[in-house]
C-alpha cells in the first residue's frame, strides 16, 4: 500500500514530529514504549517505523517514508508492507496451497473434497490481507493526523 501526504511543514519539522512520536528501536525484542505511538528509525530524509504496541502482531505494517519537495510543498511518500519474514512465509505457504489446487483435478477425489485446497487458498488470502489492511488504516490515520 502506498500513498502520499502533502504538507506545508518543512522537512525539519516533519522529521521532528516523526522523531517526537517514535521510540528509537534498539532491538527487535524492544516492545515497550514510553508514550510514543511508533517505533523504528528516523534518518535525514526518510524513516522506517511501525506502530508501537505491547505485543507481537505479524500483520503490523512496516511504514517506510521518504520526504521530497514538490512545488513548494513537502510530500511524504509512504509505503506500507508486511514484515519480510511474514511475506516470505505467506509466499511459501500459499505456493504449496496453489500446487495442491493444481494437482486436485489429477487426483481422483469425490467432488466436495476437490474444493478443499481452493477454500484454503481463499482463507489464506483473506487471513493475510484483512488484518494487514486494518492495521494499515490505523497507522495511516495516525500519520495523517500528526503530519497535517
Amino acid at each position: 500500500m502506498t500513498f502520499k501526504i502533502e504538507t506545508n511543514k518543512t522537512k525539519e519539522e516533519i522529521l521532528r514530529i516523526i522523531l517526537n512520536n517514535t521510540k528509537i528501536q534498539e532491538s527487535i525484542f524492544d516492545l515497550q514504549s514510553n508514550g510514543e505511538y511508533f517505533r523504528g528509525s528516523v534518518g535525514e530524509d526518510s524513516f522506517k517505523i511501525q506502530r508501537c504496541i505491547g505485543y507481537r502482531n505479524s500483520f503490523l505494517p512496516v511504514i517506510i517514508g521518504t520526504i521530497q519537495n514538490e512545488n513548494e510543498k513537502n510530500v511524504i511518500n509512504i509505503e506500507m508492507r508486511l514484515n519480510s519474514f511474514v511475506k516470505g512465509f505467506v509466499i511459501f505457504w500459499l505456493s504449496f496451497v496453489i500446487l495442491f489446487c493444481i494437482m486436485t483435478p489429477l487426483i481422483e477425489l469425490e467432488i466436495p473434497y476437490r474444493f478443499i485446497p481452493h477454500l484454503i487458498l481463499i482463507f489464506g488470502i483473506l487471513l493475510f490481507t484483512i488484518p494487514f489492511e486494518i492495521e494499515a488504516k490505523i497507522a495511516r490515520e495516525k500519520l495523517e493526523a500528526i503530519l497535517k
